[in-house]
Protein backbone atom coordinates (compact mmCIF):
# COMPACT_ATOMS: atom_id res chain seq x y z
CA UNK A 1 0.00 0.00 0.00
CA UNK A 2 2.95 2.45 0.99
CA UNK A 3 4.53 1.57 -2.48
CA UNK A 4 1.50 1.92 -4.49
CA UNK A 5 0.79 5.73 -2.61
CA UNK A 6 4.84 6.54 -3.29
CA UNK A 7 3.96 5.82 -7.12
CA UNK A 8 1.33 8.12 -7.18
CA UNK A 9 3.05 10.75 -5.26
CA UNK A 10 5.81 10.84 -8.32
CA UNK A 11 3.48 10.54 -10.84
CA UNK A 12 1.32 13.37 -9.88
CA UNK A 13 5.03 15.80 -8.62
CA UNK A 14 6.29 14.78 -12.41
CA UNK A 15 3.13 16.17 -13.95
CA UNK A 16 2.71 19.26 -12.40
CA UNK A 17 6.29 20.09 -12.77
CA UNK A 18 6.28 19.27 -16.69
CA UNK A 19 3.12 21.50 -16.84
CA UNK A 20 4.88 24.52 -14.98
CA UNK A 21 8.21 24.11 -17.27
CA UNK A 22 6.32 24.05 -20.61
CA UNK A 23 4.33 27.00 -19.18
CA UNK A 24 7.89 28.52 -18.56
CA UNK A 25 8.85 27.65 -22.12
CA UNK A 26 5.60 29.04 -23.41
CA UNK A 27 5.83 32.28 -21.89
CA UNK A 28 9.60 32.60 -23.17
CA UNK A 29 9.03 31.82 -27.21
CA UNK A 30 5.97 34.31 -26.90
CA UNK A 31 8.11 36.99 -25.50
CA UNK A 32 10.34 37.00 -27.80
CA UNK A 33 8.24 36.55 -31.02
CA UNK A 34 5.85 39.84 -30.59
CA UNK A 35 9.13 42.21 -31.36
CA UNK A 36 9.51 39.86 -34.71
CA UNK A 37 5.82 40.20 -35.11
CA UNK A 38 5.79 43.20 -34.90
CA UNK A 39 8.72 43.82 -37.89
CA UNK A 40 7.13 41.41 -39.79
CA UNK A 41 3.94 43.84 -39.55
CA UNK A 42 5.79 46.42 -40.53
CA UNK A 43 7.68 44.87 -43.84
CA UNK A 44 4.53 43.84 -44.97
CA UNK A 45 2.68 46.94 -44.67
CA UNK A 46 6.11 48.84 -46.32
CA UNK A 47 5.41 46.58 -49.16
CA UNK A 48 1.77 46.78 -49.73
CA UNK A 49 2.12 50.55 -49.42
CA UNK A 50 5.15 50.11 -52.31
CA UNK A 51 2.76 48.26 -54.62
CA UNK A 52 -0.20 50.15 -53.89
CA UNK A 53 1.40 53.09 -55.79
CA UNK A 54 2.14 50.97 -58.36
CA UNK A 55 -1.26 49.98 -58.68
CA UNK A 56 -2.01 53.78 -58.37
CA UNK A 57 0.53 55.00 -61.14
CA UNK A 58 -0.89 52.22 -63.63
CA UNK A 59 -4.64 53.10 -62.82
CA UNK A 60 -3.65 56.97 -63.54
CA UNK A 61 -1.93 56.17 -66.76
CA UNK A 62 -5.18 53.89 -67.37
CA UNK A 63 -7.47 56.61 -66.88
CA UNK A 64 -5.35 59.31 -68.68
CA UNK A 65 -5.45 56.75 -72.37
CA UNK A 66 -9.25 56.78 -71.73
CA UNK A 67 -9.63 60.73 -70.68
CA UNK A 68 -7.59 62.03 -73.40
CA UNK A 69 -9.38 65.79 -72.82
CA UNK A 70 -8.77 65.33 -68.88
CA UNK A 71 -5.46 63.82 -68.25
CA UNK A 72 -4.65 62.50 -65.18
CA UNK A 73 -7.58 62.02 -62.56
CA UNK A 74 -8.58 65.16 -60.34
CA UNK A 75 -9.58 63.01 -57.08
CA UNK A 76 -7.63 59.95 -55.94
CA UNK A 77 -11.50 58.54 -55.70
CA UNK A 78 -11.59 59.05 -59.51
CA UNK A 79 -9.72 56.10 -59.84
CA UNK A 80 -12.30 53.52 -57.50
CA UNK A 81 -13.00 51.54 -61.23
CA UNK A 82 -9.33 50.63 -61.73
CA UNK A 83 -7.84 50.18 -57.63
CA UNK A 84 -9.44 48.37 -54.93
CA UNK A 85 -11.75 50.35 -52.65
CA UNK A 86 -8.97 50.29 -49.86
CA UNK A 87 -6.69 52.42 -52.02
CA UNK A 88 -9.26 54.99 -52.97
CA UNK A 89 -10.59 55.64 -50.04
CA UNK A 90 -6.63 56.61 -48.94
CA UNK A 91 -5.93 54.25 -46.72
CA UNK A 92 -4.43 50.87 -46.53
CA UNK A 93 -2.77 48.27 -44.53
CA UNK A 94 -1.32 50.78 -41.89
CA UNK A 95 -0.37 53.78 -44.71
CA UNK A 96 -2.41 56.37 -45.43
CA UNK A 97 -2.37 57.73 -49.46
CA UNK A 98 -2.93 61.29 -50.37
CA UNK A 99 -2.87 61.98 -54.57
CA UNK A 100 -2.26 65.40 -55.69
CA UNK A 101 -2.55 66.49 -59.48
CA UNK A 102 -0.76 68.78 -60.73
CA UNK A 103 -2.22 72.12 -62.06
CA UNK A 104 -4.08 71.73 -65.36
CA UNK A 105 -2.53 73.55 -68.62
CA UNK A 106 -3.94 75.73 -71.01
CA UNK A 107 -6.16 73.28 -72.30
CA UNK A 108 -7.37 72.04 -68.92
CA UNK A 109 -5.49 68.76 -69.32
CA UNK A 110 -3.49 67.31 -65.90
CA UNK A 111 -0.64 66.38 -66.98
CA UNK A 112 1.01 65.17 -64.01
CA UNK A 113 0.20 64.16 -60.32
CA UNK A 114 2.02 62.78 -56.74
CA UNK A 115 1.12 59.95 -55.03
CA UNK A 116 2.67 59.90 -51.30
CA UNK A 117 2.12 57.04 -48.63
CA UNK A 118 2.55 57.45 -44.83
CA UNK A 119 2.30 55.14 -42.11
CA UNK A 120 -0.56 55.90 -40.14
CA UNK A 121 1.41 55.38 -36.87
CA UNK A 122 4.67 56.03 -37.01
CA UNK A 123 7.09 52.75 -35.69
CA UNK A 124 3.84 50.74 -35.43
CA UNK A 125 2.06 50.58 -38.87
CA UNK A 126 5.39 51.19 -41.10
CA UNK A 127 9.10 53.18 -40.35
CA UNK A 128 9.37 54.33 -43.96
CA UNK A 129 7.56 57.06 -46.01
CA UNK A 130 7.06 56.65 -49.91
CA UNK A 131 6.73 58.93 -53.12
CA UNK A 132 5.89 58.84 -56.56
CA UNK A 133 4.81 60.90 -59.40
CA UNK A 134 3.68 60.16 -62.89
CA UNK A 135 6.91 59.31 -64.21
CA UNK A 136 6.47 55.52 -61.94
CA UNK A 137 10.22 55.96 -60.11
CA UNK A 138 9.06 55.52 -56.14
CA UNK A 139 11.59 57.66 -53.71
CA UNK A 140 11.94 56.44 -49.67
CA UNK A 141 12.15 58.83 -47.17
CA UNK A 142 13.19 57.94 -43.51
CA UNK A 143 11.89 59.95 -40.99
CA UNK A 144 9.50 63.23 -41.33
CA UNK A 145 13.02 65.33 -42.03
CA UNK A 146 14.88 62.49 -43.51
CA UNK A 147 16.41 63.12 -47.41
CA UNK A 148 14.52 61.62 -50.18
CA UNK A 149 16.41 58.95 -52.38
CA UNK A 150 15.05 56.11 -55.08
CA UNK A 151 13.96 53.18 -53.80
CA UNK A 152 16.31 49.87 -54.50
CA UNK A 153 15.64 49.33 -58.29
CA UNK A 154 14.38 52.83 -59.25
CA UNK A 155 17.31 54.22 -60.17
CA UNK A 156 17.11 56.53 -63.42
CA UNK A 157 20.58 56.59 -65.31
CA UNK A 158 21.69 60.00 -66.02
CA UNK A 159 22.41 61.05 -69.18
CA UNK A 160 25.69 62.73 -70.74
CA UNK A 161 25.71 66.16 -71.45
CA UNK A 162 26.38 67.18 -75.28
CA UNK A 163 25.50 65.81 -78.11
CA UNK A 164 24.55 61.52 -78.25
CA UNK A 165 27.05 59.90 -80.83
CA UNK A 166 25.40 57.82 -83.50
CA UNK A 167 24.77 54.16 -83.01
CA UNK A 168 27.53 52.00 -84.23
CA UNK A 169 26.80 48.10 -85.36
CA UNK A 170 29.41 47.10 -82.27
CA UNK A 171 28.39 48.33 -79.14
CA UNK A 172 31.70 48.34 -76.69
CA UNK A 173 32.54 49.90 -73.18
CA UNK A 174 35.64 51.25 -72.45
CA UNK A 175 37.50 52.14 -69.86
CA UNK A 176 41.29 52.82 -69.42
CA UNK A 177 43.52 53.89 -66.43
CA UNK A 178 47.38 55.82 -66.69
CA UNK A 179 49.14 57.27 -63.83
CA UNK A 180 50.61 60.39 -64.37
CA UNK A 181 53.98 62.31 -62.98
CA UNK A 182 53.13 65.43 -62.16
CA UNK A 183 54.99 68.51 -60.49
CA UNK A 184 51.28 69.87 -59.36
CA UNK A 185 48.80 67.53 -59.18
CA UNK A 186 46.02 69.66 -58.05
CA UNK A 187 46.91 71.88 -61.66
CA UNK A 188 46.91 68.63 -63.69
CA UNK A 189 43.56 67.39 -62.65
CA UNK A 190 42.33 71.15 -63.25
CA UNK A 191 43.57 70.74 -66.91
CA UNK A 192 42.19 67.20 -67.16
CA UNK A 193 38.73 68.75 -65.77
CA UNK A 194 38.79 71.62 -69.12
CA UNK A 195 39.99 68.65 -71.41
CA UNK A 196 36.72 66.94 -70.69
CA UNK A 197 34.74 69.53 -70.29
CA UNK A 198 36.05 70.82 -74.39
CA UNK A 199 35.47 67.10 -75.54
CA UNK A 200 31.68 67.44 -74.60
CA UNK A 201 32.72 65.01 -71.19
CA UNK A 202 32.45 65.52 -67.75
CA UNK A 203 34.14 64.63 -64.41
CA UNK A 204 32.56 61.93 -62.68
CA UNK A 205 35.28 61.85 -59.03
CA UNK A 206 37.82 63.61 -57.69
CA UNK A 207 40.31 62.74 -54.94
CA UNK A 208 43.82 63.97 -53.29
CA UNK A 209 45.37 63.40 -50.44
CA UNK A 210 49.25 64.84 -49.17
CA UNK A 211 50.96 62.87 -46.09
CA UNK A 212 52.72 66.27 -45.20
CA UNK A 213 56.15 65.29 -46.21
CA UNK A 214 55.77 66.70 -49.75
CA UNK A 215 54.76 63.79 -51.58
CA UNK A 216 50.88 64.72 -53.19
CA UNK A 217 48.84 62.46 -55.27
CA UNK A 218 45.15 62.55 -56.21
CA UNK A 219 42.81 61.17 -58.65
CA UNK A 220 40.33 62.16 -61.22
CA UNK A 221 37.72 59.99 -63.02
CA UNK A 222 35.93 61.57 -66.46
CA UNK A 223 33.64 59.95 -69.21
CA UNK A 224 34.18 61.36 -72.61
CA UNK A 225 32.54 60.38 -76.35
CA UNK A 226 33.52 56.96 -77.24
CA UNK A 227 34.41 58.27 -80.60
CA UNK A 228 37.10 60.93 -78.65
CA UNK A 229 38.55 58.85 -76.21
CA UNK A 230 41.67 58.23 -77.56
CA UNK A 231 42.08 62.04 -78.59
CA UNK A 232 41.23 62.70 -74.68
CA UNK A 233 44.33 60.06 -73.67
CA UNK A 234 46.93 61.74 -75.81
CA UNK A 235 45.82 64.95 -74.00
CA UNK A 236 46.41 63.49 -70.87
CA UNK A 237 49.55 61.86 -71.15
CA UNK A 238 51.39 65.78 -72.12
CA UNK A 239 50.16 66.92 -69.01
CA UNK A 240 52.61 65.04 -67.08
CA UNK A 241 56.96 64.49 -66.92
CA UNK A 242 56.25 60.87 -67.77
CA UNK A 243 53.32 58.80 -68.06
CA UNK A 244 53.34 54.89 -65.99
CA UNK A 245 50.86 51.94 -65.43
CA UNK A 246 48.56 52.54 -68.64
CA UNK A 247 46.29 50.14 -69.20
CA UNK A 248 42.96 49.53 -71.81
CA UNK A 249 39.96 47.58 -71.35
CA UNK A 250 37.18 46.93 -73.74
CA UNK A 251 33.95 44.61 -73.82
CA UNK A 252 31.78 44.03 -76.28
CA UNK A 253 28.42 44.11 -75.06
CA UNK A 254 26.54 43.82 -78.46
CA UNK A 255 24.56 40.97 -77.71
CA UNK A 256 23.61 41.96 -74.39
CA UNK A 257 22.22 45.47 -76.01
CA UNK A 258 20.54 43.56 -78.59
CA UNK A 259 18.72 41.18 -75.89
CA UNK A 260 17.57 44.11 -73.32
CA UNK A 261 15.95 45.95 -76.60
CA UNK A 262 14.00 42.57 -77.83
CA UNK A 263 12.75 41.79 -74.50
CA UNK A 264 11.69 45.78 -74.21
CA UNK A 265 9.60 45.16 -77.53
CA UNK A 266 7.95 42.46 -76.32
CA UNK A 267 7.62 43.85 -73.04
CA UNK A 268 5.83 47.26 -74.79
CA UNK A 269 3.61 44.62 -76.82
CA UNK A 270 2.31 42.83 -73.45
CA UNK A 271 1.63 45.79 -72.53
CA UNK A 272 -0.70 47.06 -75.52
CA UNK A 273 -2.79 43.88 -74.84
CA UNK A 274 -3.28 44.39 -71.45
CA UNK A 275 -4.78 47.65 -72.28
CA UNK A 276 -6.77 46.84 -74.95
CA UNK A 277 -8.08 43.81 -72.88
CA UNK A 278 -8.59 46.57 -70.10
CA UNK A 279 -10.74 48.83 -71.95
CA UNK A 280 -13.00 45.73 -73.18
CA UNK A 281 -13.17 44.40 -69.18
CA UNK A 282 -16.83 44.81 -68.03
CA UNK A 283 -16.64 43.88 -64.69
CA UNK A 284 -14.58 45.40 -61.82
CA UNK A 285 -13.28 42.21 -60.71
CA UNK A 286 -12.16 41.87 -64.60
CA UNK A 287 -10.36 45.63 -64.37
CA UNK A 288 -8.61 44.61 -61.05
CA UNK A 289 -7.23 41.34 -62.58
CA UNK A 290 -5.72 43.31 -65.72
CA UNK A 291 -4.94 46.05 -63.53
CA UNK A 292 -2.14 44.14 -61.68
CA UNK A 293 -1.10 42.37 -64.73
CA UNK A 294 -0.13 45.70 -66.07
CA UNK A 295 1.68 46.85 -62.79
CA UNK A 296 3.88 43.98 -63.65
CA UNK A 297 4.36 44.18 -67.11
CA UNK A 298 5.23 47.90 -66.48
CA UNK A 299 7.89 47.23 -63.74
CA UNK A 300 9.62 44.93 -66.37
CA UNK A 301 9.77 47.79 -68.73
CA UNK A 302 10.95 49.88 -66.24
CA UNK A 303 13.98 47.61 -64.88
CA UNK A 304 14.32 46.81 -68.31
CA UNK A 305 14.29 50.01 -69.84
CA UNK A 306 17.03 51.50 -67.21
CA UNK A 307 19.14 49.00 -67.49
CA UNK A 308 19.36 50.00 -71.50
CA UNK A 309 19.93 53.28 -70.63
CA UNK A 310 22.84 52.50 -68.11
CA UNK A 311 24.27 50.12 -71.09
CA UNK A 312 24.00 52.61 -73.80
CA UNK A 313 25.47 55.44 -71.40
CA UNK A 314 28.74 52.70 -71.01
CA UNK A 315 29.21 52.57 -74.56
CA UNK A 316 28.80 56.29 -75.13
CA UNK A 317 30.74 57.55 -72.75
CA UNK A 318 33.63 55.78 -72.26
CA UNK A 319 36.15 56.14 -68.70
CA UNK A 320 39.38 57.14 -68.39
CA UNK A 321 40.87 56.74 -64.55
CA UNK A 322 44.09 59.27 -64.16
CA UNK A 323 46.04 58.66 -61.21
CA UNK A 324 48.62 62.03 -60.66
CA UNK A 325 51.23 61.82 -58.01
CA UNK A 326 54.50 63.43 -57.52
CA UNK A 327 58.32 61.77 -57.75
CA UNK A 328 58.66 59.93 -54.91
CA UNK A 329 61.84 61.20 -53.19
CA UNK A 330 63.75 58.60 -50.57
CA UNK A 331 64.47 60.20 -47.45
CA UNK A 332 66.53 58.59 -44.23
CA UNK A 333 63.88 57.64 -41.35
CA UNK A 334 64.24 58.87 -38.30
CA UNK A 335 63.10 58.19 -34.33
CA UNK A 336 61.14 60.89 -32.64
CA UNK A 337 60.32 60.37 -29.24
CA UNK A 338 57.36 62.49 -27.90
CA UNK A 339 56.93 61.64 -23.84
CA UNK A 340 55.38 64.44 -23.23
CA UNK A 341 52.28 63.62 -25.48
CA UNK A 342 52.79 59.46 -24.79
CA UNK A 343 51.89 60.90 -20.87
CA UNK A 344 49.13 63.06 -22.16
CA UNK A 345 47.81 60.00 -24.15
CA UNK A 346 48.10 57.57 -20.89
CA UNK A 347 46.50 60.20 -18.95
CA UNK A 348 42.94 60.84 -21.13
CA UNK A 349 43.04 56.86 -21.84
CA UNK A 350 43.06 56.68 -17.80
CA UNK A 351 40.26 59.08 -17.44
CA UNK A 352 38.46 57.29 -19.64
CA UNK A 353 38.08 54.14 -18.34
CA UNK A 354 37.70 55.92 -14.87
CA UNK A 355 34.49 57.55 -16.67
CA UNK A 356 33.58 53.79 -17.73
CA UNK A 357 33.93 52.45 -14.36
CA UNK A 358 32.00 55.67 -13.01
CA UNK A 359 28.78 55.35 -15.69
CA UNK A 360 28.59 51.52 -14.73
CA UNK A 361 28.32 52.23 -11.19
CA UNK A 362 26.23 54.69 -11.29
CA UNK A 363 23.77 52.02 -13.58
CA UNK A 364 24.21 49.65 -11.30
CA UNK A 365 22.97 52.41 -7.93
CA UNK A 366 19.73 53.20 -10.02
CA UNK A 367 18.78 50.10 -11.61
CA UNK A 368 19.61 48.08 -8.05
CA UNK A 369 15.79 48.69 -7.06
CA UNK A 370 14.59 47.50 -10.39
CA UNK A 371 16.51 44.31 -9.47
CA UNK A 372 14.99 43.72 -6.19
CA UNK A 373 11.61 44.40 -6.92
CA UNK A 374 12.18 41.11 -9.68
CA UNK A 375 13.79 39.38 -7.53
CA UNK A 376 10.95 39.47 -4.43
CA UNK A 377 8.25 39.20 -7.64
CA UNK A 378 10.03 36.12 -8.67
CA UNK A 379 10.19 34.34 -5.56
CA UNK A 380 5.96 35.66 -4.54
CA UNK A 381 5.35 33.97 -7.76
CA UNK A 382 7.53 30.91 -6.86
CA UNK A 383 6.12 30.68 -3.41
CA UNK A 384 2.42 30.90 -4.63
CA UNK A 385 3.10 28.55 -7.38
CA UNK A 386 4.67 26.22 -4.38
CA UNK A 387 1.82 26.66 -2.15
CA UNK A 388 -0.56 25.70 -5.01
CA UNK A 389 1.09 22.45 -5.58
CA UNK A 390 1.32 21.83 -1.90
CA UNK A 391 -2.90 21.97 -1.94
CA UNK A 392 -3.63 20.57 -5.36
CA UNK A 393 -1.45 17.17 -3.71
CA UNK A 394 -3.46 16.63 -0.43
CA UNK A 395 -6.33 16.85 -2.85
CA UNK A 396 -5.14 14.12 -5.35
CA UNK A 397 -2.90 12.38 -2.67
CA UNK A 398 -5.03 11.20 0.69
CA UNK A 399 -2.80 11.33 3.88
CA UNK A 400 -2.05 7.61 4.74
CA UNK A 401 -3.61 6.01 7.71
CA UNK A 402 -1.43 6.60 10.53
CA UNK A 403 -2.52 2.83 11.94
CA UNK A 404 -1.68 1.32 8.98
Amino acid sequence: MQNLLKRKKRSATWWLLTLSAVGSVMLIITAAAVPNLLRSRVAANESSAVGTIRTIHTAAATYSEQHPGEGYPQRLSDLAPYVDGAAASGVKSGYSIRYQPEAPDIDGVVRGFKVEAAPVATGESGVREFSSNQTGVINVRLGAAGREEPLDGEVQQPQAPGPRPVMQSHRMVRKASMKVISADPAQAAEKIRAIASRLDGYVESVRFSDDGGGARQGSITIRVPAARFDDARRQVRGLGERTRNEEDDARDVTGQYVDLQSNLRNYHSEEAQYLEIMRRAGSIKDTLAVAERLADVRGRIERTQGQLNLLAHQTEMAVLEVTLCTEMVARPADVRWHPAAEIKTAFWSAAEDLSSYANFMIAVAFRLPVFMLWTVTVLGAGLSGWRGLRWVWKRLVPAPNAAA
